[in-house]
């Protein structure tokens, strides 16, 4: 059994399933179902965030990873990927000023965006939003976006930020794009 102490002792833990899951996988859509299953199922099982709860964890990746042309999208959109969660919206704007998602979908390099409360965004009370990509020529690119909705207010911090920066990393590197 595994005793978490500390919000470091959580993230650890959970890079180390995620890592373990990731193992010998090259598939990015089942690497990013397993992940969104150990965020979303560790972050609503963890004693601190006991009132925090967690109701989505998942990913949104930009359209050139999906197969078929979509005739109607004008522009870079994010389309809903493997996630844990209520239902969420199909397909974002990837332009700033749209929304969370569409905002850390646009800033490069790719960083975490923590947004104390999304009233401002028309969404729920707090989200953690980390913008992942690879590198491409040498360059940076934004591949999509891991998305963590939580019910409270103020529900995630630099130190979740990090976190996520971390497993983005793992989960990126882990992948044939």
């Amino acid at each position: 059994m595994v005793h978490i102490q500390s919000k470091a002792d959580f993230y650890e833990h959970i890079e180390l399933q995620i890592t373990g899951l990731l193992d010998g996988q090259r598939n990015w859509v089942t690497n990013l179902a397993n992940a969104s299953s150990v965020l979303f199922n560790s972050m609503n099982r963890y004693e601190a965030w006991r009132e925090k709860r967690v109701n989505w964890a998942g990913f949104y990746l930009l359209s050139p990873l999906f197969p078929g042309a979509v005739a109607d999208v004008k522009g870079p959109t994010l389309w809903l990927a493997p996630f844990c969660g209520q239902p969420a919206c199909q397909a974002i704007a990837s332009v700033p000023g749209r929304g969370v998602c569409a905002d850390g979908s646009s800033l490069l390099p790719p960083r975490a965006v923590v947004v104390p409360k999304t009233d401002d965004y028309r969404r729920g009370p707090a989200e953690a939003v980390r913008a992942w990509g690879g590198r491409g020529s040498g360059d940076d690119v934004i591949i999509g976006v891991i998305d963590i909705d939580c019910e409270a207010q103020a529900g995630f911090d630099e130190q979740d930020a990090e976190a996520l920066e971390r497993i983005a990393r793992r989960i990126v590197d882990a992948c044939d794009w």
